[in-house]
Formats: structure tokens, sequence, C-alpha cells
């Protein structure tokens, strides 16, 4: 299970048991150190950690626990601030530099915000790729003719529409993970693709994520049965990227 903690107001992690020991063992982590890890109600500081286990949140929010500490973690972008200069929504923290675009999100229903988490598991993402797989297979169909109109006659035209399909593949995967959280296929199952501790994914992620898919499917597949094994739902590009796919709430 992955450690987070915080420094200079800023939330590091996350890490494993065995790299958070080691940075117990070497004193980055002191016992007044704020830390968190799903299961936990709140960031807590460490000399406190091992009674802070709590099913009742799994997002790192508030630290009203810890002591002689007022400041909490945005749900966001995990540093902290005042609690007064942040807003609660349903048990997270938001501080008002990530308010505009996380009420976006939930608005687009590209959020999961609260409760407890289902996991997704193999059959309905199996699913979920068929769909973008016959939407993916229609616009590579489109953009095939168009390049074939356009370049006929080209003895290169084969090798410019394979490209064009591996751009098509990449932008659509990208674009849908990065600002909602989801490709359509995986909207269309009610799937939502969050980061570990909660929070939704940026660009970044969501391209680390696609070329990490990679892996799962160099492996001859295996990455990806790996989410019929795993507690959580996890393909090796899961783990790669320390993401999650979940069930979205009913609302």
């Amino acid at each position: 299970m992955s450690w987070y903690y915080a420094e200079n107001n800023e939330r590091r992690g996350p890490f494993e048991e065995a790299d958070f020991q080691s940075l117990v063992n070497a004193g980055t982590i002191k016992p007044e150190t704020l830390v968190w890890r799903e299961g936990f109600a709140a960031w807590v500081p460490y000399s406190s950690a091992a009674s802070a286990v709590s099913p009742a949140s799994t997002n790192p929010g508030g630290v009203a626990g810890a002591p002689g500490s007022s400041a909490v973690a945005c749900g966001q972008c995990g540093r902290l601030f005042p609690a007064d200069e942040t807003v609660m929504y349903e048990g997270r923290h938001v501080c008002a530099e990530c308010k505009p675009l996380f009420f976006q999100k939930i608005k687009e229903g590209a959020l999961v915000v609260s409760g407890p988490r289902e996991y997704a598991g193999f059959w309905i993402r199996v699913g979920a790729k068929v769909i973008d797989g016959i939407i993916l297979q229609a616009g590579g169909f489109v953009v095939g003719l168009i390049i074939g109109f356009l370049f006929r006659g080209n003895d290169a035209v084969a090798i410019m529409g394979f490209i064009a399909g591996l751009l098509l593949n990449a932008a659509y995967v990208i674009y849908f993970t990065g600002n909602f959280g989801a490709t359509p296929g995986k909207m269309a199952c009610k799937l939502q693709i969050i980061r570990a501790d909660g929070s939704p994914l940026t660009f970044g992620t969501a391209t680390g994520r696609y070329f990490g898919e990679m892996l799962s499917g160099l492996t001859l597949g295996i990455g990806y049965i790996m989410v019929a094994f795993d507690e959580e739902k996890r393909a090796l590009h899961d783990r790669v990227c320390d993401t999650r796919v979940v069930r979205k709430p009913n609302r």
C-alpha cells in the first residue's frame, strides 16, 4: 500500500512500504511529519500514523487530527493550506487555485469525489476497450479515406495512413483521459481513472499511462490479465503510473 508525506507544503509520493521505511530510517520523515495512505481518514503526524487507519474516508483530506495544526491538504494539488482558505466538498478540501477546475470536472462528471471505491474488474474493462476500438476503427477508416484521396498515387500512402492511425489513437486516449478521466468507452461503462489518492489524472499522467499501457501489450497481454488477480484490479500500466480504474457512483 502506497504512502505519501508532506514536505514544504507539498505532497511527496507515492512510496511503497519498503521505500517509505527507508525514508523514516534516514530521518527524512520525522515523528511530526504529516503522512497519509489509503484507509486513513486524514493526514496525521507519523508518530500517530499507526492508529490513524479509519474506514471513514479513502481520500487524503484535511489534517484536522494533527495536534497543534490547523492546516489541511488540498485534495487536488496536495499542498497544505490554512483550513479557512479552502472549501470543503464531500469530505475533501480544495484550495482556491484548484477550485475552478475541481468544480468544472464535477460538473462534467469527470471526477470521483468521495465514497468507498469499487474497482473495475477485468471484463467490464474489456467491454470499454471494445467500445473504444469500434470508435477508433471508424475514425481510422475516415482518416484513411481522406489520406487516400489527398495522396492517391503516392507510394507512401500506406505508411502515412499507419502513422496517422497511431497519432489518432494517442490523441484519442490522452485527450479524453487527461481531460475527463475516461475514454468514451469507459464513460459508456461508467468507469473512471483516478490516481491512488483519489485525485484526477493530469495530462502528464494520462500521457505516461498511454505509453505505459504498451508494456501490458508487450507482455503478451499478461499486463492486462493482472487485473483479474490484483486486489485493486490494477493492470501493469496502472501499477507503473499508480492509477486505479473505478466504477463511478450513481448520483
